[in-house]
């Protein structure tokens, strides 16, 4: 059996983990993890569809539990919402996701800004 590296997977099964956007969650707690990926979903309602790179810490030898369970759950009932229409697991191990968004597709970008500065404005800090 011939052995295939990473970039021939990648290839031939047509997997990207290049992404438009990319949410870097490291270093973060699991509330603030869940809020800020929440936070994009939420976003993504007002924006066109795009995909995202959810970068988390992986797990070592003494990191106890990852994010990657709780953002794993909560991504699904966002497909099951329809609100993601692919997700899958990024190539290194606990890495984190590679996210596809339905969005809107008819959205206006400069008015997806308006109503993102309007909400940070009115936002409790």
């Amino acid at each position: 059996m011939p052995y295939l590296d990473d970039e021939d997977v990648r290839r031939l099964s047509g997997m990207k983990d290049g992404a438009e956007y990319e949410l870097d969650l490291c270093g973060l707690d699991l509330p603030h993890s869940i809020a800020s990926v929440e936070r994009m979903l939420e976003r993504s309602r007002f924006r066109k569809p795009r995909s995202v790179a959810i970068r988390i810490d992986p797990a070592t030898a003494t990191s106890g539990e990852t994010h990657f369970q709780p953002i794993g759950r909560l991504l699904v009932e966002a497909m099951k919402a329809k609100t993601v229409l692919q997700c899958r697991p990024l190539m290194e191990a606990g890495a984190g996701f590679w996210v596809s968004l339905a969005g809107n597709p008819n959205a206006d970008e400069q008015h997806a800004c308006a109503v993102e500065s309007d909400t940070e404005e009115t936002s409790d800090p």
